[in-house]
């Protein structure tokens, strides 16, 4: 089985080295060297240009399995099994935790201090949402979630943390949105203390005055490559098994 793997991202190095040492005949290349792979790896990150993409494709076959983060991107440019990483729960989950995790060493190097005893305030409770509030409650911080629907209240309560409006946002140390939708206007904004950090993490920025905003994005990849690259090992890994390709 030959994979080509076409990612700058850091975590796809880590993921060559993963397949090699496992039997697999893989390698990263770029777009203009992708030649005829049983299986294609394409970034979780959506970081190719379309002329990349075509570039890529010309030397795909129809009955290579391509991953990928942005299926509904590549079916325009092929017309094969497409397996989406952003539809795999296994792969979320565990991509959530990390990008949680790697966020506690963005505060560390943007705030130079302890979480321990500051107020943080977090919009939204999905996945990332729970583990940063997880992550940062067992490091001394005290948690606050802004949530708009009911049944998200009463879960946040029964974790142990305080469900608060918009409206908190000017009491706390720190924000961090996990929203991809614009959460803060500018008025709620300009009512935040200057020394209130805030973080984005969502691909569209919850922030819509966007100059105190310190964008987060794409944590795994960026500050634990070899984590995120075994947590991609294994959800490909797990679907060429379950599909016996292997």
């Amino acid at each position: 089985m030959n994979i080509d793997i076409v990612s700058k991202d850091k975590r796809y190095e880590y993921l060559n080295g993963l397949l090699c040492q496992n039997g697999f005949k893989s390698r990263i290349c770029r777009c203009n060297e992708v030649n005829n792979p049983n299986v294609l790896i394409l970034s979780v990150r959506n970081e190719l240009t379309d002329r990349e993409l075509i570039e890529v494709f010309k030397k795909v076959s129809p009955q290579a399995i391509v991953f990928s983060g942005s299926g509904h991107r590549i079916k325009e440019y092929f017309k094969g099994k497409i397996i989406d990483y952003s539809k795999n729960e296994d792969f979320l989950e565990k991509n959530a935790y990390l990008t949680a995790e790697a966020m506690v060493s963005i505060w560390h190097s943007e705030l130079l201090e302890s979480p321990k005893e500051k107020m943080i305030l977090i919009s939204g409770y999905g996945r990332i949402g729970k583990h940063l509030a997880h992550i940062f409650s067992s490091l001394g911080a005290k948690i606050y979630v802004f949530a708009r629907r009911n049944e998200v209240k009463e879960e946040i309560l029964k974790d142990g943390y305080i469900p608060v409006s918009l409206d908190f946002s000017s009491e706390v140390d720190a924000i961090f949105n996990t929203v991809p939708a614009t959460i803060f206007s500018k008025e709620q904004i300009e009512k935040i203390p200057q020394e209130v950090s805030l973080f984005d993490l969502a691909s569209i920025c919850g922030f819509e005055d966007k100059a105190r905003v310190k964008f987060a994005l794409g944590l795994p990849g960026k500050i634990l490559p070899n984590g995120a690259g075994q947590v991609v090992y294994e959800t490909i890994l797990a679907f060429l098994l379950r599909e016996r390709t292997i």
